[in-house]
């Protein structure tokens, strides 16, 4: 499992993933997260729905995304869980 060593890290792993759902045109996935990703406002609020977006895309079951995929989505969790933690 990747521990992410910045923000900028997370982000980057984040918008990887919302580059593929684009180019792949899966507009669930992208539904439930653009919102919490494009209000982001780094406070703890923030990471907040941002963490409960991401929690919203794991309810939809490994079966909704590659293996790839599922994987950074439990990454992603857990940072923004630590980023709340900290806060």
């Amino acid at each position: 499992m990747p521990t992410f060593q910045s923000n900028e890290e997370f982000f980057q792993a984040l918008r990887d993933m919302i580059d593929g759902w684009c180019d792949e045109r899966r507009f669930q996935p992208l539904a439930l997260l653009l919102p919490a990703y494009v209000g982001f406002n780094g406070l703890t609020d923030g990471w907040g729905e941002l963490r409960a977006a991401l929690n919203a895309l794991r309810a939809s079951g490994p079966d909704s995304f590659n293996d790839l995929e599922w994987e950074t989505l439990g990454d992603l969790i857990q940072a923004a869980d630590r980023a709340i933690e900290r806060r």
